[in-house]
């Protein structure tokens, strides 16, 4: 971005650059304390507000799909439009998890959630790291339309397949009503740990090398990473995040179907949420699926013919005026003139 500049010019870029936290691997540490007091307030949810409990239920899951894809488009730099397929096979991970545990007698609910979640992570791991292999070569839309692919095919052929149920999809048993909240606290628990993993990832080894492909594979290469190694780990990644929430919606959502599992909005949100709250950053997923995800919430609710184009122009809005996601307003000194700055700084 400073290739070619002169030395005064570098240094004020890199001025403005430090100001709105741009190249930090984190992102703004007062919006990470932000995000982790709202999730600890999260978790009172259950006693303080239980008519609402679906609701923030269905907010932590997508907090924790946005995480998910965080890893792969944020860190990593590679868009992915197809981390709804790993979302999708959590859910069915679940249920024909569960269906088999029942008819061994093996474990009550709450266990056999357990295990759902922790099936799913594993598979949705292995399956990402198998189809990596020759997908994560493409770059730049090339990708992008690989991934779109991909979850459109998976979507035809669970559809297609009797043991997935078809198109008819599978009944999933629940708890009883005095203990539903296992849904909600199972989602927290997948939510905060995807927090927690990106958090720690971003800080590792790791994470930096996530960062270093995203900005220059090339000379990423020459550093000695393995760009097709550390691809597939963060989209293994990715993919068990997404298969973890998936899981957990399945049970707490009683039945699945490929229209349901496979949603559109599932693909589709995750991007917006975290470019509105901060890509590439550890609190971004969180403040923007926990904003988008109200807001959508309400409107499907008392505006459900304006719900679609509220998304639309939000897209719009935020890639015009907020490339760098709310975060990044965090500390943010000088006020309008030093962000209208930044956005020139952003699209040289």
């Amino acid at each position: 971005m400073t290739v070619g500049r002169a030395p005064g010019e570098r240094a004020s870029t890199a001025t403005v650059l430090r100001r709105i936290g741009l190249g930090g691997i984190t992102g703004s540490p007062a919006a990470l304390w932000v995000s982790l007091v709202l999730l600890v307030l999260l978790l009172a949810v259950p006693a303080v507000l239980p008519g609402y409990q679906t609701l923030f239920r269905s907010i932590l899951i997508s907090v924790a799909l946005t995480y998910g894809w965080n890893l792969i488009g944020g860190y990593t730099g590679y868009v992915s439009f197809g981390n709804v397929a790993f979302y999708g096979l959590g859910t069915y991970c679940a249920a024909l998890s569960q269906s088999w545990l029942d008819a061994h007698g093996i474990g009550d609910r709450n266990l056999q959630l357990v295990l759902g979640v922790a099936l799913a992570c594993v598979l949705n791991a292995a399956f990402a790291a198998l189809v990596g292999l020759p997908v994560l070569r493409l770059k730049g839309h090339y990708f992008g339309i690989a991934t779109l692919g991909l979850a459109l095919a998976i979507t035809d052929i669970v559809g297609n397949l009797d043991a997935f149920g078809g198109t008819g999809g599978l009944a999933v048993k629940q708890v009883d009503d005095a203990h539903f909240a296992v849904y909600y606290y199972a989602a927290w628990i997948v939510a905060a740990g995807a927090l927690a993993a990106t958090f720690f990832i971003a800080r590792s080894k790791l994470g930096y090398a996530f960062v270093a492909i995203r900005e220059n594979e090339d000379a990423a290469a020459v550093l000695g990473i393995s760009a097709t190694r550390y691809k597939i780990i963060a989209w293994a990644l990715s993919a068990a995040i997404a298969g973890a929430a998936g899981a957990v919606f399945a049970p707490a959502n009683g039945f699945v179907d490929p229209s349901i599992a496979f949603a559109e909005d599932a693909n589709v949100f995750p991007i917006v949420m975290c470019i509105l709250g901060g890509i590439g950053t550890v609190a971004g997923p969180f403040i923007g699926a926990l904003i988008l995800s109200g807001v959508n919430e309400i409107l499907q609710r008392f505006f459900i013919k304006i719900h679609s184009l509220f998304f639309g122009a939000m897209i719009v809005l935020v890639v015009l005026l907020l490339p760098r996601g709310l975060v990044w307003l965090f500390g943010l000194r000088g006020g309008a003139r030093t962000w209208l700055k930044s956005l020139s700084v952003y699209k040289a």
